[in-house]
């Protein structure tokens, strides 16, 4: 059998003439380290353009076996009824509009998912949850964008709940992970819980849906590290990746013997 196909999102940013740089147009780009870990684990990586066509993503999901939503920016406040209040938020509508229904989707087709960093939050909008726009508008929250350097070498503990789909995974009830992100999930949205939280200061660090399909968020950046509980859930992903292949051979197969009676 093929080695499955799991398509990455892409981080977007627009033309900007004011950098050192500057740029004329507006551009997808995406880290190595995430298709670099989806090789690792033993699928095909598959990076996806922030097209404004969402009529296209029907065929997207079509080639896909999996699929994994990267960190980035911020999700823009108006996709969970609050107005701009943080200073500084790095918004891309397209890229929020594209994902959105990229998940929503993903999860009617059964499609396993795995989101890191914005991509945990951009779930958790995109099913009914909200955010806070910055760890300053909680009092006992810490900076989390002082925990990670920019190399994401630093790491506190996150306490994981017995139970979940997460502590399956990784097999232990306490982990140090690589943070480094400004805004926090704040209401979990419906048919989800809360699989993780960091030890200091209770941060939301995981959830996941409360039913069987595989759909986990991690707040971390588990391609960064290559550490057994981040490969593990590359894994994961690939394995969930592989057994929906695996099916939709089976069904492919039982539609072909309905019609021609054999191979």
């Amino acid at each position: 059998m093929a080695k499955p196909i799991i398509g990455i999102t892409c981080s977007m940013d627009y033309d900007n003439k004011k950098r050192k740089y500057p740029t004329a147009y507006a551009f997808d780009y995406l880290k190595r380290s995430y298709y670099e870990a989806v090789e690792r684990s033993g699928g095909v990586p598959l990076a996806l353009p922030n097209t404004k066509k969402l009529n296209l993503m029907d065929e997207m999901l079509k080639v896909m076996d999996g699929l994994l939503i990267t960190g980035g920016g911020d999700v823009d406040p108006q996709f969970y009824k609050e107005k701009k209040k943080a200073k500084k938020l790095w918004l891309t509508k397209e890229r929020d509009l594209f994902e959105m229904a990229l998940v929503r989707k993903a999860r009617r087709k059964k499609i396993p998912i795995l989101a890191i960093c914005r991509g945990m939050q951009l779930v958790n909008v995109a099913f009914g949850g909200t955010l806070y726009q910055d760890f300053s508008f909680e009092k006992k929250f810490l900076d989390h964008t002082l925990e990670g350097s920019l190399l994401y070498h630093k790491k506190h503990p996150v306490v994981i709940k017995e139970k979940t789909k997460l502590s399956a995974i990784v097999r232990k009830k306490k982990i140090d992970v690589n943070t480094s992100h400004h805004q926090m999930v704040k209401k979990i949205a419906p048919g989800f819980i809360a699989s993780s939280w960091s030890e200091k200061d209770e941060v939301i660090e995981g959830i996941e849906t409360k039913d069987d399909k595989y759909l986990i968020c991690v707040q971390w950046h588990p391609e960064l590290t290559k550490d057994k509980s981040s490969r593990l859930l590359f894994d994961s992903l690939i394995a969930a990746a592989n057994k929906r292949q695996s099916k939709r051979w089976e069904a492919k197969a039982f539609r072909y013997i309905s019609r021609h009676g054999n191979w």
